[in-house]
């Protein structure tokens, strides 16, 4: 009888056991070898290229303004972005303006490298999100830095790599994608609509100004990294090089950017045929019509209303306001007037009652009855008289007054249909009573964000002369007109007397902000609190 027949000298090995002898065994013949040697084709190589090295985080420590309590500034805060070189030679840095805006302090760093460097905006253009900044110290630039190239926008499903230092770690990230599509979008809540390029890459907070490699070895930039949708998933936007292009003629001809051009006119699509047959419009014939003209915009003095806009700098366009971009691509037709300078000159052909008409206008910045931008068309302003807290309307205020982008839901709807106006006068503003600070002397009033229309029965065209209506007031009593036939009334004499103890109980210093005081050479100071020292007792 065989002597293993019985079993006792046969080893049972469990599965784990059997798993570890094997690969011990495998990593003696070499065989483990022959297992990883299999991996590296579906990795990728690793990077190493020098534009990586013009890739720089940014620190800022930020003073905003407070548009809800213009007497004061938001608490200081720190933040952090990206940026990178675009010309050594020239000592230019390019980031996003919202990375540096209303900046206190700026440095920089490059990768690998712990050293900060102060860092100097050069220019700032908040309309198309674009800064310069620049760093004098000699020793910054003398490591051996790659000025990034730009490239001209990259066609659908092209390759793209976002470089920059986004929140969740403190080196150099990466992240790829594609182009997804080229669209015109807001560079800033409701400022006007730019060129920009959509892609699939993750831009988080952190990212913005970074640079969007189209092709990373050669170091050729497509764009810089700005915004992305916070309800969606892996939907990014970079501003594309047309604006960047538009940004640096701008600062090398003017050392500022002036801002972007306005068409000067709003329009409507002409896909109904009804429509098309009232305004004469043949079948082989496209393009919008205009419903609305700028009172101030040099296209008022040349374009009527109802006018149907063909063409524009001798490109048709369709009935949905779109021109061609690239093949089978299309944006609209404001791109063109984007792409132009303050001051140049537009073609367009336009249908006027069956006839063809070519004519010719200049361009302009659009200035729209409430300002859009802090520090492009507005900055905080003030005037308080009887604890009447009178400020001029504006995105910046109503963002801040109404929590952030909930504005549009939450302010009253009469404010809300004056955001879309045009000025019809030089330096005119909206005026709104924005709250009353409690005093016996406005006791009764629950006013609050609804326009003053009125002093005394002079209408009111600005902050300004309000200010001045009430310096020179000699009347017994001021009426403030407010929407609607409402008044407010309080005796001059004693809203004069209440005026600095009301500053003094609410800690501001003066009864208006600092560019009313130079325009009225006027102004209220607060009552200053007594400072001798009173007896305690104990």
């Amino acid at each position: 009888m065989d002597d293993a027949g019985d079993g006792s000298n046969i080893e049972v090995r469990s599965p784990k056991r059997a798993r570890l002898e094997d690969l011990k065994a495998s990593q003696q013949t070499g065989g483990f070898n022959t297992v990883e040697a299999a991996f590296p084709a579906s990795r990728q190589p690793p990077i190493h290229t020098k534009a990586l090295r013009s890739v720089l985080k940014v620190f800022v420590v930020k003073a905003d303004p407070n548009y809800a309590q213009p007497w004061q500034m938001r608490p200081q805060r720190s933040s952090s972005g990206s940026a990178f070189i675009v010309d050594t030679k020239r000592r230019h840095i390019m980031t996003n303006a919202h990375v540096v805006s209303n900046e206190t302090t700026v440095h920089v760093r490059r990768p690998g490298n712990p050293k900060k460097w102060r860092a100097k905006v050069l220019c700032e253009g908040k309309i198309a999100d674009l800064a310069l900044v620049t760093v004098e110290d000699d020793q910054f630039w003398t490591d051996e830095l790659l000025d990034l190239r730009f490239v001209d926008v990259p066609e659908l499903q092209d390759s793209i790599l976002v470089a920059g230092y986004p929140l969740g770690g403190d080196s150099l990230s990466i992240t790829k994608g594609i182009v997804s599509r080229v669209v015109m979008t807001r560079y800033a809540h409701a400022s006007n609509k730019l060129l920009g390029i959509q892609i699939d890459a993750a831009i988080n907070p952190g990212n913005s100004g970074g640079p969007a490699f189209a092709d990373l070895q050669q170091g050729k930039v497509a764009g810089v990294a700005f915004s992305k949708l916070s309800n969606a998933d892996n939907v990014g936007y970079i501003i594309p090089y047309q604006i960047i292009k538009h940004f640096l003629q701008e600062y090398e001809q003017h050392g500022i950017f002036r801002g972007c051009c306005s068409v000067g006119f709003r329009w409507q699509d002409m896909e109904n045929t009804h429509l098309r047959e009232h305004l004469q419009v043949a079948a082989n014939q496209s393009g919008s019509l205009v419903y609305k003209i700028d009172p101030l915009a040099p296209a008022h003095d040349v374009l009527k209303e109802n006018d149907v806009v063909m063409e524009i700098d001798r490109v048709p366009i369709a009935d949905d306001g779109t021109v061609e971009f690239r093949n089978e691509e299309r944006v609209e037709f404001s791109h063109i007037v984007r792409a132009k300078h303050i001051g140049d000159s537009l073609d367009v052909k336009v249908l006027r009652d069956g006839q063809l008409l070519d004519l010719k206008f200049q361009l302009k910045q659009r200035r729209p009855l409430v300002p859009i931008l802090h520090g492009v068309d507005c900055v905080p302003s003030y005037f308080i008289v009887g604890g009447l807290v009178f400020v001029p309307l504006s995105i910046p205020f109503l963002e801040h007054a109404y929590g952030g982008l909930n504005w549009r839901k939450l302010a009253p709807v009469p404010i809300l249909a004056l955001v879309t106006e045009y000025c019809e006068l030089a330096e005119q503003q909206v005026v709104v009573l924005f709250q009353i600070l409690a005093a016996e002397i406005n006791f009764g009033y629950k006013f609050q964000t609804v326009k003053c229309e009125q002093f005394n029965g002079r209408e009111l065209h600005n902050l300004k002369q309000l200010a001045e209506a009430v310096d020179t007031c000699k009347e017994k009593y001021m009426r403030f007109g407010l929407e609607g036939g409402k008044s407010v009334i309080l005796d001059r004499v004693q809203a004069t007397t209440a005026g600095p103890v009301i500053l003094k109980q609410h800690a501001i210093t003066f009864d208006r902000s600092a560019d009313l005081q130079k325009a009225t050479n006027n102004s209220c100071v607060a009552e200053q609190p007594d400072t001798k020292m009173t007896e305690q007792r104990l």
